[in-house]
């Protein structure tokens, strides 16, 4: 198996930036905690999906952003809704995010959650859970940035987040002391 500075699987040591395969292969070598974001639908049901592509984007005003595919069947019914939440799962919580990464009408069927004031479904196992406002949504190539004003947040629990790495998630007892 290669190590992480081992580029000899790549052709020259360098990829072709247009090989959506390897392009995905090399970016997979970069961690990304799991979220789940929710909404709920025009038709008053709950909706939501997995999104590896979260971040914090600023501390004043609190801005949040994802990243969703434009080709994603969910984003509509997100994108309906002027709220939204983010839940980070904790890792031992893999199952929780493929029951948001399948294909299914109701995502939510099994799984523990409320509605917050706002409306908005937050998963009730989450590590973290934030509900936001919709701030401003970009496509940039093939994927929509939505950023999120957050208005309300909670730290749940304080066990490790869902890390993923490489095709697979990261068993992660806690942070190290630095």
């Amino acid at each position: 198996m290669p190590t992480m500075t081992d580029n000899s699987h790549i052709e020259g040591g360098r990829a072709a930036i247009h090989d959506a395969a390897v392009y995905r292969r090399v970016l997979g070598h970069v961690p990304t905690s799991v979220a789940v974001v929710t909404a709920t639908g025009r038709s008053g049901r709950p909706v939501g999906m997995t999104v590896g592509s979260f971040t914090s984007v600023s501390l004043d005003p609190p801005l949040v952003a994802f990243f969703v595919d434009q080709a994603s069947s969910t984003w509509p019914h997100l994108y309906a809704a002027d709220h939204f939440g983010v839940s980070i799962l904790g890792h031992a919580q893999s199952e929780l995010c493929r029951a948001f990464s399948r294909r299914s009408e109701d995502r939510f069927v099994g799984v523990d959650w409320h509605t917050s004031d706002l409306g908005v479904p937050l998963l009730s196992e989450a590590i973290v859970t934030l509900e936001c406002s919709r701030a401003k949504i970009d496509l940039i190539g093939d994927h929509y940035q939505v950023v999120g004003r957050v208005e309300s947040m909670e730290l749940r629990a304080s066990n490790p987040p869902l890390i993923f790495l490489q095709g697979g998630f990261v068993d992660m007892d806690g942070p190290s002391a630095s």
